[in-house]
Order: C-alpha cells, then sequence, then structure tokens
C-alpha cells in the first residue's frame, strides 16, 4: 500500500472571512430587499392613498349631484302637482262656466221663443191677421208609435173679439211605396177622434196623443185653420215631420 503524503497550507483565517464575507452579503441583499420592498410599500402606499382620495373627491362630486338631483325631482313634483291643480280648477271652471252658457242659452232660446209668441200678439206690423199657427211640435212617447203633440193657436192684430173655428190635422207619409194622407180619425189617440175646436182672443193651446200606424212613413203634418163664418179664410200650413220631431217646428 503506497501512502502519500499532501501538504496544505495552513490559514485560519479563512473560513471566518467567508462566513463574515457571506454574512455580510447576505445582509446587504436584505438591506436591500428591504429598501425595495419598502420603496414598493411606499410607493403603493400613495398610489392607493391617492386613488382612495380620488374616490372621495368622486363620492363627494356624486353626493353633490344626487342633492341636486333630489332637490330638482321636488321641484318638479312641486311644478307637477301646481299644473294638476291649476288643470283641475281650470277644468272645474270651464265645467261651471259651460253649464252657465248652456242654461243662458236656454234662457235666451226660452225668451226668444216668448218674444216671437207675444210679439205675433201684440205687433201688428209683424204679423198676419187673423188665427195663425204658432207653434207644432212632437215628442215620441214611451210606447212605439204613439207621440205626444202640442199645438199653440194666436189670433194677431184683432183682439177685440173672440174667433173660433176648428182645426183638421192630415198625416202625410209613405206607405207601399205610395204617398198617402191619414186624416185625424185614423191617427187620433185613445178614441179622441172628434174635431178639435178653437176658441180664442189671444192665443190658445192643444195638446194629446197621435198614433202612427206600423208600416207608413211619416213625412209631414198638415194644420188646416177653419174659422166660423161663410167668408173666413181657411189656413193651411205644414210642418216637416223630422223637423217638429226634434222640437226646432214651430
Amino acid at each position: 500500500m503506497e501512502h502519500r503524503i499532501v501538504i496544505t497550507r495552513h490559514r485560519p483565517w479563512l473560513k471566518p472571512a467567508l462566513i463574515g464575507g457571506g454574512s455580510f452579503v447576505l445582509a446587504l441583499a436584505a438591506w436591500g430587499l428591504y429598501v425595495y420592498t419598502r420603496a414598493s410599500t411606499v410607493s403603493d402606499f400613495e398610489r392607493a392613498q391617492l386613488e382612495v382620495e380620488r374616490l372621495r373627491e368622486e363620492r363627494r362630486e356624486l353626493t353633490r349631484q344626487l342633492r341636486a338631483a333630489r332637490d330638482e325631482i321636488k321641484r318638479l313634483q312641486e311644478q307637477v302637482v301646481y299644473v294638476q291643480r291649476s288643470q283641475d280648477i281650470d277644468a272645474q271652471a270651464c265645467s261651471v262656466v259651460r253649464e252657465s252658457l248652456a242654461q243662458l242659452q236656454a234662457e235666451a232660446s226660452d225668451l226668444r221663443e216668448q218674444l216671437a209668441f207675444y210679439r205675433g200678439i201684440v205687433a201688428p206690423e209683424q204679423s198676419r191677421v187673423g188665427v195663425r199657427v204658432h207653434e207644432f211640435k212632437l215628442v215620441a212617447a214611451a210606447e212605439p208609435g204613439r207621440f205626444r203633440y202640442g199645438l199653440v193657436l194666436i189670433q194677431a192684430v184683432r183682439h177685440d173679439k173672440r174667433v173660433g173655428g176648428r182645426i183638421d190635422l192630415q198625416l202625410v207619409g209613405e206607405r207601399s211605396g205610395a204617398e198617402e194622407r191619414l186624416p185625424w180619425a185614423a191617427i187620433a189617440a185613445d178614441g179622441a177622434a172628434e174635431n178639435l175646436l178653437f176658441s180664442l182672443k189671444y192665443f190658445e193651446e192643444f195638446s194629446g196623443e197621435i198614433v202612427v200606424p206600423q208600416g207608413f212613413k211619416p213625412m209631414r203634418v198638415v194644420v188646416t185653420l177653419i174659422p166660423e163664418g161663410d167668408d173666413a179664410t181657411r189656413i193651411e200650413e205644414s210642418f216637416d215631420w223630422d223637423r217638429i220631431l226634434s222640437g226646432a217646428g214651430a
């Protein structure tokens, strides 16, 4: 067996030096890492702080905008309530005005009718001499084919004596495509087929019901006034059915 002899240098300081150098490097690296980490952390913290501040500012701005929007909504709601109340008041006022206008128009129409009625009696220059028909109108009754009539006669100009006579009513219309005249006896309701007699000094009113036969289409009513006396003049007036049925006939 061969023996070898190894000669090494004796360096007792090397190991402590290596340990110290390694410790220094580690310490330096740790310090660098600390400095870097601290710098990064501070930078991130500052950025986070800036972001938080920005978000807080945005929140404050949004809060201001929200408060302003709520104030605007409240103001608009108050305006809407005001406008609605104004519209309600205007609608009520218009309704009252329309009702008043309709009432005034009805009163005016009634007064015009009364004026025409009395003018026909007392105004000779605007009236025909003698008895005449002032008004004739019809109103449909509840029972089909039955109508209630209203007839007003007046004597114009001469009021010094009473004038008498009779009234002949005829209903003119169509049946089966041909014109036909129905006498008073054929249309008088409830058996009131006797002649209508008048006797008046100023005016006289008549009313009753007539019956239109089924299948007969009325077109007009002919009213003939036959005063007493041989020299008396017969007066005949014709009234359109649709016109007097609507209440406009006179």
